[in-house]
């Protein structure tokens, strides 16, 4: 049977900016420019004959048929993860160096993120450190920090700070925030930041 279907590539450059709305901000989770990504959405567009977005001057809006074909797209992905996952294993259990500013760590559970059964098979060591340019020089996988950047051309995720306190800013390389060990890492930043002062974050 032949597949007439898209390229892989414009695939990708349309799950992405539908999901964050935002060519830019796609762009640094793929690692390409903003301009590569509108030509890809574009050179989908004209493959396919369908409007998937409204360019509007602040931003994105989906379409009707691309807020049909987004949910679609994004379970092919995750299907091509599980696939590639389940006969190579190997591809997505490198552990993680992370590395934690101390301000940011003053949020933290002294023992984070070591003594965390969720993170035992996602993270290798953990380093005090504001340095940004440790992750430029792939020194370390990601840098978690309560201050502000300027972050160049990585990746930001802002864990918002349910209770008294900054936000915290988990920077990664483009393209890693959707990895499995930036999402275990992320859903546990996110559960302290919620724990409620009056007992143990790790409780």
């Amino acid at each position: 049977m032949t597949y007439r279907l898209p390229s892989l590539n414009t695939l990708r450059a349309f799950e992405a900016a539908a999901r964050h709305l935002s060519f830019k901000t796609a762009a640094s989770e793929l690692g390409v420019t903003a301009g590569a990504v509108s030509q890809q959405i574009k050179k989908l567009e004209a493959s396919l004959g369908v409007i998937l977005f409204r360019r509007l001057p602040n931003g994105l809006l989906l379409t009707g048929a691309g807020e049909t074909y987004l949910p679609a797209i994004t379970r092919v992905f995750d299907d091509l993860t599980r696939a590639t996952e389940q006969i190579a294993p190997d591809i997505n259990s490198r552990k993680f160096v992370i590395g934690v500013s101390p301000s940011a760590r003053s949020l933290l559970p002294e023992s984070w993120p070591h003594r965390r059964d969720t993170l035992h098979h996602h993270v290798r060591e953990c380093i005090e450190t504001t340095d940004i340019n440790l992750l430029l020089n792939n020194e370390l996988d990601c840098l978690v920090r309560a201050e502000s950047g300027p972050y160049r051309d990585l990746t930001l995720v802002v864990i918002a700070n349910t209770r008294d306190g900054p936000d915290l800013h988990f920077v990664c390389k483009p393209g890693t925030a959707e990895c499995a060990q930036s999402k275990a890492i992320l859903k546990d930043l996110a559960r302290h930041l919620a724990a409620p002062r009056d007992r143990p974050a790790d409780a």
